[in-house]
């Protein structure tokens, strides 16, 4: 049987690529997306083209998949710029997947990267009794498949769960349709000994996770022992803005700030993170500020070996 990973050309996807290629043992691997994803050297992964936003000849792309990452997304900003098309990704896509996994009626894993943006702002620190309240169209995508992924659980023949996401860092330089790609930026500045302007406060507050440590996370969740049918928030890194410059730059000095408050408020504003039950079924936050920086650098390097701390 297969594994399918949608997203896979994306920086998370070519994380969980690499991971399950170096780990082994999952058999069969078909990574996608709208351009033939890069297959890790010695993988004998398959990689195919498919256009998400037309659901038509579903059925080639999902014979003999068990099991799915699901990464693909239209992300934030993006998703409020073209509604439309987001929706078509963001819902009618996994909706699609789903449906064809359902009516194939062999059991099936789907891992859902779901997002901390069905939890709102909220001044209270988030547990496993936080209501979702999401407050951007990104975040109601999301919830809507969680949603969806309980329902197709209790009909038996898809073992579903969603991983709630928090910011992923580091995310390659360019547009990204991320109205909270200044974290990813923040990572890059410091590499490349420049200066930069953040759109948040010294003092704001974020969750953060390296995309090595998200991909182990989704690759865990195909085999976790964990209630089928759930959405998780995965466990992350509660640090300030000024905390990761300290960690990032020689001379803080270099970083300025000029707050948007709509950003400050959306994506510095995060408070106390509790994942009980996430961190019961295994998954993991980066180790600390010092690690989560190392595996982002890391990474940074391996696509940039030119660049030099």
């Amino acid at each position: 049987m297969t594994l399918l990973v949608t997203g896979a050309s994306g920086f998370v996807g070519r994380q969980v690529a690499s991971l399950l290629a170096d780990e082994g043992g999952y058999g069969a691997v078909r990574l996608t997306d709208l351009t033939a994803p890069p297959i890790p050297i010695g993988s004998g992964f398959e990689a195919v083209a498919f256009d998400l936003a037309t659901t038509e000849h579903l059925d080639a792309l999902l014979e003999g998949v068990d099991r799915v990452i699901h990464l693909a997304a239209v992300p934030g900003g993006a998703t409020e710029q073209t509604p439309g098309f987001a929706r078509r990704i963001n819902v009618d896509a996994p909706l699609a997947i789903l449906e064809h996994l359902d009516q194939a009626k062999r059991p099936c894993r789907f891992v859902y990267a779901s997002s901390i943006a069905i939890l709102g702002p909220t001044p209270l620190p988030v547990d496993d009794e936080t209501v979702p309240a999401p407050a951007t169209l990104y975040g109601a995508h999301k919830r809507m498949i969680e949603i969806a992924l309980a329902q197709f659980a209790r009909r038996g023949s898809i073992k579903a769960v969603g991983l709630r996401l928090p910011g992923i860092v580091a995310r390659p330089m360019g547009p990204s349709g991320l109205a909270s790609a200044f974290m990813s930026d923040l990572f890059h500045a410091a590499l490349e000994q420049r200066p930069m302007t953040l759109p948040v406060s010294a003092d704001a507050s974020i969750w953060i996770l390296s995309a090595r440590r998200a991909a182990w996370n989704l690759i865990h969740a195909l085999h976790c022992g964990i209630e089928h049918g759930i959405s998780l928030t995965c466990p992350a890194l509660h640090v300030t803005i000024g905390q990761l410059i300290q960690q990032l730059f020689p001379d803080p000095a270099q970083v300025r700030h000029a707050p948007d408050p709509e950003l400050q408020r959306l994506f510095g504003s995060q408070p106390a993170l509790v994942t009980p039950s996430a961190a019961e079924a295994g998954f993991q936050s980066d180790e600390s500020l010092e690690a989560l920086t190392a595996s982002v650098f890391a990474s940074l390097r391996a696509e940039a070996p030119s660049i030099v701390l």
